[in-house]
């Protein structure tokens, strides 16, 4: 398979860490304050909400969820139009991504956590190498896949990125479903071969997107031990 890759990963320089103290540099605490981050802030409310209803109301549980998906979706175009996109919302709404499909992976399956350490562990992995890792990705010529590559350009915006997202965010939504009889009680409109070919093409997507998280992961690895193994 041919390769479209990137520049050799390195470990972040001083350039990509956070400054904890700095005598120039001051945070801007307003950042916390944008609209779009307010927007998390909801998304996490709404979050916790759903899980308390987990248990005695699926349906309840899915309606809120779902809007916290919405929500995902509406404070990026709120960001770009009141020009309030920052570093600190950029990771806000990767955090809140992981920690509701985690708290999700985990009710499904105890055994699927490790679905969520995966997600995490890339997350840390790559946000370690700068901010704009993922344009690093699609734009790269040389090591990374052709078919990552591809998945990540335009910031996911292709069919085959499309794809792999929606597996990301709806399959373990879409399998909760079909546990929980959601799909029975309130979906019954939707044919039985809808949802097996929905958990298919949901549940291919998630593959290829965890085909993409691990290579990542490897990636890093062999970026520490590159950086491990140079000359003192």
């Amino acid at each position: 398979m041919g390769a479209v890759t990137l520049p050799k990963r390195q470990l972040p320089t001083p350039h990509h860490q956070v400054s904890y103290r700095s005598s120039t540099n001051k945070p801007d605490y307003k950042v916390l304050f944008y609209i779009p981050n307010i927007i998390g802030y909801v998304r996490l409310c709404l979050l916790l909400l759903a899980f308390c209803f987990l248990s005695s109301s699926p349906v309840w549980f899915v309606n809120l969820y779902i809007a916290s998906i919405v929500l995902d979706a509406f404070d990026g175009f709120v960001a770009r139009k009141l020009q309030q996109c920052s570093l600190f919302g950029a990771w806000l709404d990767v955090v809140l991504d992981n920690l509701s499909r985690g708290l999700l992976w985990t009710h499904i399956h105890p055994m699927l956590y490790i679905v969520s350490a995966l997600e995490w562990a890339t997350f840390c992995c790559n946000y370690a190498t700068g901010a704009e890792w993922r344009q690093a990705f699609a734009q790269s010529k040389k090591e990374v896949p052709w078919m990552i590559a591809y998945i990540m350009a335009n910031n996911w915006r292709n069919p085959l990125g499309v794809w792999v997202i929606s597996g990301l965010h709806v399959f373990p939504l879409w399998l909760f479903g079909l546990q929980y009889g959601v799909f029975v009680s309130h979906l019954s409109f939707l044919p039985y071969s809808i949802q097996m070919a929905g958990l298919i093409v949901l549940g291919s997507g998630r593959l290829v997107c965890g085909i993409t998280e691990v290579w990542c992961l490897c990636s890093h690895i062999y970026s520490i031990l590159v950086n491990s193994s140079s000359p003192k």
